[in-house]
C-alpha cells in the first residue's frame, strides 16, 4: 500500500465493515507504517469510548450547548433507525467520530445523569459511572498590601518623668514610637516627630495610646492634653484624635486637643479640623483656623459653640509648635543624633542655633558638630552661653539664669582642676598651635566646661568660648580630652587654657 491509510479507514476496520483481504493489507502496513499505527491507536482509543456512550441519556447540559443536544438526539435517532452511514462518505464518517470522540471526552468530565438503563433483555441495567471530575481550586482574591508602618522618634524633653508603655526608658531618644506604644507623663512634656512636617508635643500629666499608625491611617487616643502639627494628608490617609466620646479628624493643621473627665477643648492654629460624635456620627462641628470649641462631657454636637481665638491663645498654640528636626529619616537619626541637655540654674528660656527650644532644663536632639546656645536675660535678650561639640553621645552644658557662665560648683572643683592641668601635654598642645604662632598670633586662650565623675571618667568636655580658627581648637579639645583623672570626688567646671 503506497498510500497511507485514511484514518475513517481504521474506524470501518475496528467496527467489522472491513473484508478480511483488506483488513490484512491494512494491518501490514501499520506494522512499517509508524504514522498510520499511531492514527490506528488513536481511532481504537475513541470507539472504546462509544459502548458506554450509547447507554447514556442525553446529558443535562447548559442553555449555550443547544447545538451539543441537537447533535446528541439525531445521532441517536440515526443510531437507533438507520444504521451506519454509508461508507461512501469516508470524509463525513470521520468527521463524525472525531465529533463523537470530542463530546465522550467532554461528557466523561462533565456531570451525567444516572437514571438506570433498560438493557435487551428487558433488566434494568446501572450505568457506566463516569470518573470523578478532577478539582479546581479555586483563586484567591487578591489581598490587599499592609501599609507602610511609621515610626516616630522623641525630639525634645523637659525634665520629669517619662513613661514608655509604663517603664522609664534607659535611652528616651533612640526610642521608637510605634503602633501600640503608650506614652505617659508627669512633670515633663516630651516632643515626637513622625515625618518631615509632622510632630506632636503631650503636655505633662498626659497619657497617649498611639492606637494606629501607618501610611493608611493613624489614630490617637489622648487624655489630658496634645498639641499636633501634620503635613496635609494624601488622598485615602486618615489622621484621628480619639478623645473619649469625641473624635478629631484633619487633613493637614496645627491644632491643640484637651481632654478630661469634664470636657473636650479643641483649637486650631492653622487649616480645619472635623470634631464628631464616635457614637451618633452625625454632622461634625467645623473649627478652621484660629478657631476653638469646648464640648462639656455628653453634650450635644449640635450645640457646639465655635468661637474665635484670643492672641493670648493664638501666641500660645504658635509656642507649642513640636520640635522637629530637618531630613527626617528615623533609621539614621537613632544611629547619627544626639541628646543635647543644657542645665542650669534657673529656668530661663534658650535658644540652640538660633531656635527656641523652650525653658532650662530640657534635652533636644542634634545632629552631630558644633552648636551654640543662648540663654535669655534678665532684659529678655538672649545672650551666647557657650559653644558645644556633640558627637553621636549625649552632650551636656550648664548655663546660669541670666546667660553668663556658670560657676564651678563641687568640693572636688580644686583637685580635678590640678589633675587637668597636670595632665595636659604642653607639646601636642604646642603643635596645635604653632601655624598661628608663626603667624605671630598670641595671647589666644580656649574655654572648655567638663564634668568629672568619682571613677575619674569625663562626663562631657564642650568649648564654651574660644578665639581660635574651629580647626585649631578642636585640635587643642582632643589634647585635654585625652588628659586622665584618677579616682576622686566627682566636679563640674569651667577652665580657661591660656595659649
Amino acid at each position: 500500500m503506497s498510500r497511507h491509510v485514511k484514518p475513517h479507514r481504521w474506524a470501518d476496520l475496528l467496527s467489522g465493515k472491513v473484508d478480511a483481504a483488506e483488513r490484512e493489507t491494512m494491518e501490514s502496513h501499520a506494522e512499517a507504517c509508524g504514522r498510520c499505527a499511531a492514527a490506528r491507536a488513536r481511532v481504537a482509543r475513541a470507539s472504546d469510548s462509544f459502548p458506554s456512550i450509547r447507554a447514556q441519556s442525553a446529558p443535562e447540559l447548559p442553555w449555550d450547548s443547544v447545538r451539543a443536544r441537537v447533535h446528541w438526539s439525531v445521532s441517536k435517532a440515526k443510531r437507533d433507525g438507520q444504521g451506519a452511514p454509508p461508507a461512501r462518505w469516508p470524509a463525513l464518517a470521520w468527521a463524525a467520530g472525531v465529533v463523537v470522540a470530542t463530546g465522550a471526552i467532554a461528557l466523561v468530565s462533565g456531570p451525567v445523569a444516572t437514571r438506570p438503563v433498560v438493557g435487551a433483555d428487558g433488566v434494568a441495567v446501572a450505568p457506566v459511572a463516569p470518573p470523578p471530575a478532577p478539582a479546581v481550586k479555586a483563586l484567591a482574591p487578591a489581598k490587599k498590601p499592609e501599609p507602610a508602618a511609621l515610626a516616630g522618634l522623641v525630639t525634645r524633653a523637659t525634665a520629669g518623668d517619662v513613661l514608655i508603655d509604663g517603664a522609664q526608658p534607659a535611652d528616651l531618644f533612640a526610642q521608637k514610637i510605634d503602633a501600640g506604644t503608650v506614652i505617659a507623663t508627669g512633670d515633663a512634656a516630651v516632643d515626637v516627630q513622625f515625618g518631615d512636617a509632622s510632630g506632636f508635643t503631650l503636655a505633662p500629666h498626659s497619657t497617649l495610646d498611639v492606637v494606629r499608625f501607618d501610611a493608611e491611617a493613624i489614630e490617637l487616643a489622648v487624655e489630658g492634653m496634645i498639641d499636633i502639627e501634620v503635613a496635609p494628608r494624601a488622598p485615602g490617609q486618615t489622621f484621628v484624635v480619639l478623645a473619649g466620646e469625641r473624635a478629631i479628624e484633619v487633613r493637614g493643621t496645627q491644632f491643640r486637643v484637651r481632654h478630661d473627665a469634664k470636657s473636650t477643648a479643641v483649637a486650631c492654629r492653622h487649616g480645619l479640623v472635623a470634631v464628631r460624635d464616635r457614637a451618633s456620627g452625625k454632622q461634625p462641628a467645623l473649627v478652621g483656623a484660629a478657631r476653638r470649641v469646648e464640648l462639656p462631657t455628653g453634650a450635644q454636637l449640635a450645640d457646639a459653640r465655635v468661637v474665635a481665638l484670643t492672641v493670648a491663645e493664638l501666641d500660645a498654640l504658635a509656642e507649642a509648635t513640636p520640635l522637629r528636626v530637618p531630613l527626617w529619616d528615623p533609621d539614621t537619626l537613632v544611629a547619627a543624633s544626639a541628646p543635647l541637655e543644657i542645665g542650669g540654674a534657673g529656668r530661663r528660656e534658650v535658644r540652640v542655633d538660633g531656635i527656641e527650644v523652650g525653658k532650662a532644663p530640657v534635652r533636644v536632639r542634634v545632629m552631630p558638630g558644633r552648636h551654640t546656645v543662648e540663654a535669655m536675660d534678665a532684659s529678655g535678650r538672649y545672650q551666647r552661653a557657650g559653644w558645644v561639640d556633640v558627637g553621636r553621645t549625649p552632650a551636656r552644658l550648664d548655663v546660669r539664669a541670666d546667660g553668663e557662665q556658670a560657676p564651678a560648683t563641687g568640693t572636688g572643683v580644686t583637685t580635678r582642676r590640678a589633675q587637668l592641668r597636670a595632665g595636659i601635654d604642653r607639646a601636642r598642645l604646642g603643635r596645635c598651635t604653632r601655624s598661628i604662632r608663626k603667624q605671630g598670633l598670641t595671647g589666644t586662650y580656649v574655654q572648655v566646661e567638663m564634668a568629672v565623675d568619682a571613677s575619674g571618667a569625663v562626663g562631657f568636655l564642650n568649648v564654651v568660648d574660644t578665639d581660635l580658627p574651629s580647626t585649631i581648637h578642636g585640635c587643642v579639645r582632643e589634647v585635654l580630652a585625652d588628659v586622665r583623672f584618677q579616682a576622686g570626688p566627682a566636679a563640674t567646671w569651667r577652665e580657661r587654657i591660656d595659649l
